[in-house]
């Protein structure tokens, strides 16, 4: 129900519209004084109390202490902006019209002078229209016309308009509306458009280095800033795959407040008028960013802060105080992921006071995909049918069942007009869930290990070099201290030895699965593309006789360690059609039976997923749980597509091999690859391990994240970008790359 104040306004419009007589405009200068410039409007100084409106409830914003509002058009079909103006004058409220030229994002030409000269007249039949009407208060040409603009001679023709104002019009001045306050986009305009009266700018987080800027420029002229609010959307964190991280209503409020205090009031002296942004509602990114109403009109607690910027009065009444909302028990800024066709709680924190009458409204959407700009008109977005699944109130439960990117939006009405909300960006995975039973050691995220530096490398038949067990405690310690308690090594070597000697010795939080290497059984040369002649016979055989003593190595240490080795890992991709350590099936199926019939711990074989889903069941059937290997970015992924590639690798392994425990042995991302060049960095590795990283969590999957440190030895040794060197959580000298680093 409307309030009685809105009501009350409502009645005394209707009177005024029947009974006034046409008006004469109300003539508005600029004047410098003492103490700065000053706004007059008829003669007497005027302090704008503004607000970007487009037909919303001019009654309730002048209820609230406003007296100004901004408009974008003065042609619409869906404005009456004859109607609006004598609305606004009959409350006493002012209007800055927006006369609406092309931005050259909108494919307007600025070097076509017939099209440039046909929208000066346009614009030359609109002041005439609305010139004298006693509500105008200034001309704004344009609105954000540098955003992505290239030609200068949109300012000549802002120059031209203006100048065409000075001659209709003198009673009003004119500005044009610039986004943001780049230097050389000032001084362009300055320089191409003298007829001006004064500038304006439009800021959003960049207000707040406003007077740096205008120090930085030298500028002392009058100016306005025609839009101010939130902090945009370009300009907030977002989540790992783009979704921007949007303000709950509360912090909207604060960064309004911290606004006014801290730069608009500071800046009087040259400041003449503000209009925040923006009184309605509209779809930009999401349907709540800007908006300081809610689709039913409700007003947000920024509101409240404009009434006490305008009247210096705080309203007995505000609106819901918003703490937090958490899906998961994550906020918006915790990169949410959860599983298609689970169901997950939604926590919506608002301070009572003593508030009785609050009602919750939930909703879930698709995560936009618009890419227009500069407030460009974006498409509604529907919410979906089905996804909350709970009642109304405070707590809710949300499962979508499709894949995708989407919001949680949460709103609280008070039952007197005022509202606060919040959403939180959210991504659905496909996945399964496996019982927690079936994480290695009970651990989420694990790491491949090795030692190798440079120089270093371990016995491939050529001998090994192994690094100092000073170098192994180094490394351990770095692992350690970085939250991770299970490494995967890849065979029972005297390096390895060492690893868990020095993790016994040292009384390090580290459990080891330890890894069984196999050399070729079997020369695979016309399947592996590095092979380029068959490996000897002879050569074959010592390796079928290395690999048995390569075995009972291996259970004499799983043996020897049983309080380090949690599990032991049977072969690394030896099964694969492209290795070069080709071993035959039946061979590691004796392997690991000799294994688990020796040893306590659990037994596994690491492959490449392919070959699970291909081949896998009668290993699968002898394993306490199979070992995935999945590299997306060797299969020409980007990191767009990371998660959901592996995730679908995992899923396609799961239904050819469903009854079967499941941990990820390596997956990772290469930090520098001349083989996949851009593909490859810092930042895509940090946001494949947190995306798998949730993923695991919600599954109950070990990953061992491959690998913990560069290794020189692998790959080419000519080429010192090649991937193979470059899968490190941390670099070759153990300095910490991105993902590591606690900045």
């Amino acid at each position: 129900m409307p309030q009685l104040s809105t009501l009350l306004a409502l009645m005394m419009i209707m009177i005024m519209l029947s009974t006034a007589a046409p008006a004469a405009p109300i003539a508005v200068e600029i004047v410098r004084g003492a103490d700065g410039y000053e706004l007059l409007r008829g003669g007497q100084p005027y302090e704008i109390r503004g607000a970007g409106m487009v037909h919303d409830d001019l009654a309730a914003f002048a209820a609230r202490g406003g007296n100004s509002i901004r408009t974008w058009t003065t042609r619409s079909d869906e404005l009456d902006l004859p109607g609006l103006l004598d609305q606004a004058h009959a409350l006493g409220v002012s209007v800055a019209l927006n006369l609406p030229m092309v931005p050259e994002r909108h494919g307007f030409d600025y070097d076509d002078e017939e099209a440039v000269a046909e929208q000066l007249e346009a614009m030359r039949r609109d002041v005439l229209n609305y010139r004298d009407h006693p509500a105008l208060l200034f001309w704004i040409i344009g609105n954000e016309l540098n955003h992505s603009y290239r030609n200068p001679r949109v300012w000549d023709a802002v120059n031209d308009v203006a100048r065409m104002i000075g001659t209709l019009d003198p009673h009003h001045p004119s500005t044009t509306a610039i986004a943001g306050m780049r230097e050389e986009v000032v001084r362009e305009v300055l320089a191409r458009a003298p007829e001006l009266d004064f500038l304006s700018f439009q800021a959003y987080g960049t207000l707040f280095g406003l007077p740096d800027t205008l120090d930085r420029l030298g500028f002392d002229q009058p100016f306005m800033v025609t839009e101010w609010g939130t902090i945009g959307w370009w300009e907030m964190e977002s989540t790992t795959w783009g979704a921007p991280v949007e303000l709950t209503s509360s912090e909207k409020a604060d960064v309004f407040l911290r606004g006014y205090r801290e730069v608009l009031d500071p800046l009087r002296a040259q400041l003449i008028g503000s209009y925040a942004f923006f009184w309605g509602q509209k779809q930009e990114r999401t349907p709540t960013w800007f908006g300081l109403l809610t689709p039913e009109g409700a007003q947000t607690e920024a509101v409240d802060v404009l009434e006490y910027m305008w009247t210096g009065e705080r309203p007995e009444r505000t609106a819901p105080r918003v703490d937090a909302l958490q899906l998961d028990g994550r906020s918006a800024r915790d990169n949410v992921i959860v599983l298609s066709g689970q169901s997950y709680p939604a926590h919506f924190v608002v301070r009572q006071d003593d508030r009785e009458n609050l009602s919750y409204h939930w909703d879930v959407k698709p995560e936009s995909d618009a890419t227009e700009v500069g407030g460009d008109y974006e498409t509604y977005i529907p919410g979906l049918d089905g996804a909350i699944t709970s009642a109304p109130g405070p707590h809710a439960s949300v499962r979508i069942d499709e894949r995708g990117a989407y919001r949680l939006f949460a709103r609280v009405d008070d039952g007197d007009g005022r509202a606060g909300h919040a959403n939180v960006p959210f991504l659905v995975e496909d996945g399964f869930v496996q019982s927690p039973d079936h994480r290695v050691a009970g651990e989420v995220m694990a790491v491949a290990y090795s030692g190798f530096r440079s120089g270093q490398h371990p016995d491939r038949g050529d001998g090994a070099v192994n690094p100092s067990r000073e170098e192994i405690l180094e490394d351990l310690n770095i692992l350690v201290e970085h939250g991770f308690r299970l490494i995967r090594v890849y065979d029972a070597g005297a390096n390895s030895q060492a690893v868990l000697e020095l993790i016994r010795e040292q009384d390090l939080p580290i459990q080891v699965m330890l890894g069984l290497w196999l050399r070729a059984e079997l020369s695979n040369h016309e399947g592996c593309p590095w092979l380029d002649e068959p490996i000897p016979e002879d050569e074959l055989a010592a390796n079928r006789i290395e690999n048995e003593r390569e075995i009972e190595r291996g259970i004499e240490l799983a043996r020897a360690f049983e309080d380090v080795v949690v599990s032991v890992n049977v072969g690394n991709e030896a099964l694969v059609d492209w290795t070069d350590h080709l071993v035959p099936l039946t061979r590691v199926i004796d392997f690991v039976r000799q294994v688990r019939g020796s040893i306590s711990q659990s037994v596994t074989v690491a492959e490449n997923y392919e070959w699970w889903i291909r081949e896998g069941a009668p290993l699968a059937a002898e394993l306490d749980f199979i070992g995935v290997h999945t590299y997306p970015v060797w299969e020409e992924r980007d990191i767009d597509e990371g998660l959901s590639y592996t995730v679908e690798n995992l899923m396609a392994v799961r239904q050819a091999l469903p009854d079967v425990p499941m941990a990820v042995l390596e997956a990772g991302w290469a930090t520098t690859a001349s083989e996949f060049g851009d593909r490859a960095s810092e930042a895509a590795q940090a946001r494949y391990f947190r995306e798998i990283e949730r993923w695991a969590q919600l599954s109950n999957t070990t990953i061992f994240f491959f690998s913990a440190f560069d290794e020189p030895w692998k790959g080419d040794p000519d080429d010192p970008l090649g991937a193979e060197k470059h899968w490190g959580l941390f670099f070759e000298d153990r300095s910490p790359k991105s993902i590591m680093r606690r900045d």
